[in-house]
């Protein structure tokens, strides 16, 4: 049977390097030590490492990565400020555009990005974007690709997710814990229905478990900014069976639900909870403070570049993987429910 080769993780851990330290070896980067590319080469040959025979003479690297996020708000610049720091500890240069939710362009892009021959692509596909002949084309021109924040189903390439079904079922046991049912959620667009990660199933799920009925009647969408989620949590909290509760899809959402709440003049979190998502340091400026969750957007993006090197030097274009990661309770004063009741 023949052996596995290698990867470029298997040589770093070998010697204690790091993945990117090892990517510049490879590939002759000058500010390498020579002690430190003559233990790379030498290791990588004993083990019978080939890099990719895509990138031949014929066809010489730019070392340049292309990236494509589909909006341009502080999650997707967590990511791009990690793609951009591991993408420069492997020697290579970032290019970021923006398809601003647009199918079409997004399929313009990927084509001035493959005439300017970067060696891969990154790619979080618009919410437009349900045929994938585009990303063939990336991968019939043998450049990699990683894709990554939205699931793209039947396309056998590497995927790097946040778990947001994790995210939403936790926030809402969180609340649930907390004494909170009536509990409404509000945000931009409705999830993917075909990908299982989203904060729509996780919140289901925990009201499932926690036998409350009626979530259907508790989500309201089009909320795109902090004023419209003023607007709609004003209009909501004049219903006659108000929620208890707010769970916000991202922390923009969350500020407009907080302004309304206060406005309102009901108290938080003894009338009314909030907690957001994504955790943005703002989050800790109010008072009282705004619960959030935490995404690792920047580990996220150095995961993604680390995947797509490693396809660079393998060639290993069309390897389907899919790799989630976990998202963490920030709780903060506006879910407190035990301290606003007993001033501890």
């Amino acid at each position: 049977m023949k052996a596995k080769a290698p990867t470029l993780k298997d040589i770093a851990q070998e010697l204690g390097l790091s993945i990117s330290t090892v990517s510049r070896a490879l590939r002759g980067m000058p500010e390498i030590n020579p002690d430190t590319r003559e233990a790379v080469l030498a290791l990588s040959k004993n083990k019978a490492y080939k890099q990719n025979a895509n990138h031949s003479s014929s066809v010489p690297k730019s070392n340049l990565l292309g990236a494509i996020i589909p909006c341009n708000d502080y999650y997707f610049s967590q990511i791009i400020e990690g793609m951009d720091h591991a993408a420069l500890d492997s020697g290579y240069t970032l290019i970021v555009s923006n398809s601003g939710e647009s199918f079409g362009r997004e399929v313009s892009i990927i084509q001035r990005l493959l005439q300017v021959n970067v060696d891969g692509f990154l790619i979080s596909k618009t919410n437009e974007t349900y045929n994938y002949d585009h990303f063939n084309r990336i991968i019939s021109a043998n450049k990699p690709l990683v894709m990554f924040d939205r699931e793209c189903k039947d396309l056998e390439v590497p995927q790097m997710l946040i778990d947001n079904y994790e995210g939403g079922y936790l926030a809402t046991k969180h609340l649930i814990e907390k004494g909170y049912r009536k509990i409404c959620f509000l945000g931009d667009k409705p999830s993917d229905s075909l990908s299982k990660f989203t904060k729509e199933n996780g919140i289901f799920e925990a009201l499932v478990e926690a036998k409350i009925e009626n979530y259907e009647k508790q989500k309201f969408y089009g909320i795109h900014n902090i004023e419209k989620a003023f607007e709609k949590t004003t209009e909501i909290l004049r219903m006659n069976d108000r929620p208890d509760a707010f769970f916000a899809a991202n922390d923009q959402i969350a500020i407009g639900v907080y302004r309304a709440i206060e406005e309102a003049g009901y108290n938080i979190p003894k009338d009314i909870g909030i907690i957001g998502y994504y955790d943005e340091p703002v989050m800790n400026s109010f008072s009282p403070s705004l619960s959030s969750m935490f995404v690792p957007a920047y580990d996220l993006g150095k995961a993604a570049i680390n995947c797509l090197i490693s396809q660079i030097h393998l060639g290993q274009t069309t390897k389907a993987t899919l790799q989630t990661l976990k998202v963490q309770l920030s709780q903060r004063e506006s879910t407190n429910q035990t301290k606003r009741f007993f001033g501890i």
